[in-house]
């Protein structure tokens, strides 16, 4: 599947022979969710500032997601030592999950760096796709890498091909004097040169062909929502791409708040003839107290009834206050978010039944989400344990892999706890299921804990400490 852009040049298809597979509603709008991440959305100014809303939602998002989420491997050395590997992920996850959510997606790529692995984390806006399969898994991408010296921009691109009859990996260089990164799709990346004309680039193979792999050495994770931009990309998109024109209306009606407190702010006016003058003859006001004082000049003389008025109207701060919660329970909405999270949850004039499904509809973003993030994982452990076969560092070894996911925002889980074990005293659920579902353990490992604190501590009738003989 190739989605072409004919709206400017394609200088990678010039240089490359390469046609990328990103339309340009697709360009316009990773550059806009880049954007709205970084406060430089085209309304926001110094009249307007940015209520950060984009990062907020991303963060939150992020943070249910990745919240007491763990991934344990066990079975081998193999297993411990990528699981040695993941730690740059786990140990950084939720800052992770929230760029990629704020740009709809991201690549894990691991590689070799002398004798350990290393993971780059590329977000969606930084490669560059041209294959996609028929179930829109990304089977070609070109992975940018700059470097500046000598007044220079030097770009390698790493291509990664895919196919089911051969996978190539392959690694050009380019020079350009234009030191500057416009913009990663339609840039000129400048003339080819060899590898070995730079020097940190001296050692790297120009090309690789690997056989024998069943998929590629990188896992792409995917904003699993529907891609309203683009329908026939299967790029995944940001988490507040539905409501940017929202959160635009948002900043502005904080705006307008922000000049309602400062325009009625209370202050005294005076004839400046009541003032003091400094030897130049210019008035001044009170030191530290300007902001209480604003003069004008008196055109009929003293008059003693004009010497003070108070300035102090009557603010209509709860009316724009009002129409903001709005906005943001529109943006709450759009965004999947449960009703309270952005808005003021003292203000929610939902009912219980809608409450109740707006937590409902989060929950299900979440888990959504988490599955995604779970296949990616999956596709990343897979990458590892190709790359460590066929450098040499394991013959073989057995992966045993267990993902667990916090689900505690819809679910109370001390009341499910309690309930399971009813379940387990009754029958219905068995101990090494209830280990498996709280601890993240396989069914091997849970077994296998159960027989040794039976063993352990014979006589105890406890839900958690006995196994009935023959249980399945």
């Amino acid at each position: 599947m190739n989605i072409k852009d004919s709206t400017k040049k394609d200088y990678l298809k010039e240089r490359t022979g390469i046609q990328m597979a990103v339309s340009s509603k697709m360009m316009e709008a990773l550059r806009k969710w880049k954007k709205a991440y970084i406060n430089e959305s085209e309304w926001v100014s110094e009249k307007i500032p940015s209520l950060e809303l984009p990062s907020s939602i991303a963060s939150e998002v992020a943070r249910l997601v990745t919240v007491e989420s763990e991934v344990n491997l066990s079975g081998s050395a193999k297993a411990d030592y990528i699981s040695s590997c993941l730690e740059q992920y786990t140990s950084n996850k939720k800052n992770i999950i929230e760029t990629a959510c704020s740009i709809g997606g991201m690549y894990f790529k691991p590689f070799f760096d002398g004798d350990e692995v290393l993971i780059d984390f590329v977000y969606q806006d930084e490669a560059i796709p041209f294959r996609f399969d028929g179930k829109g898994n990304v089977t070609g991408v070109i992975f940018p890498t700059f470097l500046f010296k000598n007044n220079k921009r030097y770009t390698k691109l790493e291509i990664h091909d895919f196919q089911k009859d051969k996978y190539i990996i392959e690694n050009r260089a380019f020079v350009s004097k234009e030191k500057d990164i416009t913009d990663l799709f339609v840039g000129d990346p400048g003339h080819e040169i060899s590898l070995t004309d730079v020097e940190e680039w001296q050692n790297i193979e120009p090309k690789i062909q690997v056989n024998g792999t069943e998929h590629p050495f990188y896992s792409y994770f995917r904003v699993p929502l529907a891609n309203n931009t683009d329908r026939k990309s299967p790029l995944g998109v940001s988490v507040y791409a539905r409501a940017l024109k929202d959160i635009k209306k948002a900043d502005i009606q904080m705006s307008r708040l922000d000049w309602e407190f400062e325009s009625k702010e209370t202050a005294i006016e005076l004839d400046e003839s009541y003032l003091q003058q400094d030897i130049y003859g210019q008035t001044f006001l009170p030191k530290g107290k300007e902001r209480m004082f604003r003069t004008y000049q008196s055109q009929d003389g003293f008059d003693k009834e004009k010497l003070f008025e108070h300035f102090s109207p009557e603010i209509r701060d709860q009316s724009f206050i009002n129409g903001l919660n709005k906005y943001l329970q529109q943006i709450e909405f759009k965004c999947g978010l449960a009703y309270g999270t952005l808005s003021d949850p003292q203000q929610v004039d939902k009912t219980a039944e809608e409450i109740k499904t707006s937590k409902q509809r989060s929950y299900q973003l979440i888990s959504d989400i988490q599955g995604s993030l779970e296949n990616a994982l999956r596709g990343l452990i897979n990458s590892i344990d190709d790359l460590c076969i066929a450098n040499g560092l394991f013959d073989g070894g057995e992966i045993n892999v267990a993902f667990t996911w916090d689900d505690s925002i819809i679910i109370d889980a001390a009341k499910e706890k309690q309930q399971d074990i009813q379940d387990i005293n009754t029958g219905v659920l068995n101990k090494y299921e209830y280990r498996m579902k709280w601890y993240g353990e396989d069914e091997e490992t849970a077994k296998a804990k159960i027989a040794e604190m039976n063993s352990s501590r014979p006589g105890i009738t406890s839900a958690f400490m006995r196994d009935d003989v023959g249980e399945e």
